[in-house]
């Protein structure tokens, strides 16, 4: 009975430490889409209203080698004005036995909402509505 008593107190001071540490994430999501198909853009561009607390924050994305090779994009409101052209750049990887390629987006990829808005996002890719790649606005 002794022992028990003992071990009561450390497991859980451990599932207390486990509970805090998956607690660290710190980003949030202010705007996120995956875009698919032509069915999601309106004469070529996918445009979305969302709002934003303040913060920094950053532009992410999710692409592959299908994504559209440039990527325009746009987020306005009353006191941010952001503009990028991104472009699509693989990174191809050789282990020796096989060979892959990693996708990423070049370009500015930070920014600096001063108040909580409203805000206007604006994507174009370029005439490559066919392409996947999601994007996302995460709060750091």
């Amino acid at each position: 009975m002794n022992r028990f008593l003992l071990t009561l107190p450390v497991a859980a001071g451990a599932i207390l430490v486990l509970l805090l540490g998956m607690g660290g994430d710190t980003e949030e999501a202010a705007f996120h889409v995956t875009l698919a198909s032509a069915e999601q853009y309106d004469s070529g561009v996918y445009t979305e209203t969302f709002s934003a607390a303040p913060g920094k924050y950053s532009v992410q994305f999710v692409p592959n080698g299908d994504s559209p090779h440039t990527l325009a994009l746009s987020i306005t409101g009353p006191d941010v004005s952001f503009t990028e052209e991104y472009v699509l750049q693989g990174t191809l990887h050789d282990t020796g036995i096989s060979q892959y390629y990693t996708w990423e987006y070049l370009g500015l990829d930070t920014l600096n909402i001063p108040s909580g808005q409203q805000l206007t996002i604006v994507i174009d890719p370029r005439g490559n509505t066919l392409g996947p790649v999601s994007v996302s606005l995460v709060r750091n």
